[in-house]
């Protein structure tokens, strides 16, 4: 290109005898050119007029969109766009590979995405590996049908925790509660069965509205 951007000459010249159909294939060359069609991975793009039924390079991971101007790269035998060069709005922009199936990998020594806004991740299955995870934020709220937490030892620190649910199913091989302050509980009906229950406290105050029984083959007293 010269000083102007205009096309030289030469690469204007090749991309005539790469891409006008009467002439067929002949050379190579680069030049600018502007998305006149996109149909999944086919691309049309005008060039000096002339239509280039393109393909993308593999180089080209921004989505062509109708009306980008691309740089395209004509050889004898087919077109590539090999980037996005300008949009007219400079509006949203997807990442994505030619081949819809192929997988893509983000290796570096270190990853970071930051949002202005919202940061939103979506799949259908997810899955992250890391020995350590560090989550911090004003506000965490998880949303699922189904969740499990599995671990050697799970550790929860807050200033007051609350659980609300239809049923609360607890099951360990031994159990160790420790308050220091007042344990409130408020239940409407309570059925303890054990093989040794033992109480021990300083005073014990027993109040029923109506009766006490005590139903026992001895019950002994002092």
């Amino acid at each position: 290109m010269t000083n102007d951007g205009a096309l030289t000459d030469m690469t204007r010249t090749t991309m005539f005898a790469v891409a006008s159909p009467a002439n067929g294939p002949t050379s190579a060359g680069l030049a600018p050119g502007v998305v006149t069609e996109a149909v999944g991975q086919r691309l049309v793009v005008a060039v000096d007029g002339v239509r280039c039924v393109s393909a993308r390079a593999v180089s080209c991971i921004v989505e062509p969109r109708i009306g980008d101007e691309v740089l395209v790269f004509a050889q004898p035998g087919a077109c590539h766009v090999l980037a996005v060069l300008t949009r007219r709005d400079l509006g949203d922009a997807t990442l994505s590979l030619p081949d819809p199936s192929a997988a893509m990998i983000l290796q570096a020594h270190s990853v970071k995405l930051e949002a202005k806004a919202r940061l939103d991740l979506a799949a259908p299955e997810m899955a992250v590996t890391t020995r350590r995870l560090h989550i911090v934020t004003d506000v965490l709220t998880q949303i699922a049908r189904l969740a499990s937490v599995i671990g050697e030892t799970l550790t929860t620190a807050v200033g007051r925790q609350s659980t609300i649910a239809h049923r609360i199913d607890v099951k360990a091989q031994d159990r160790n509660t420790t308050v220091s302050g007042l344990d409130n509980e408020r239940v409407g009906t309570r059925v303890t069965q054990s093989e040794l229950s033992t109480a021990s406290a300083a005073i014990v105050t027993v109040h029923a509205r109506d009766d006490i029984r005590l139903d026992a083959k001895r019950v002994t007293i002092g």
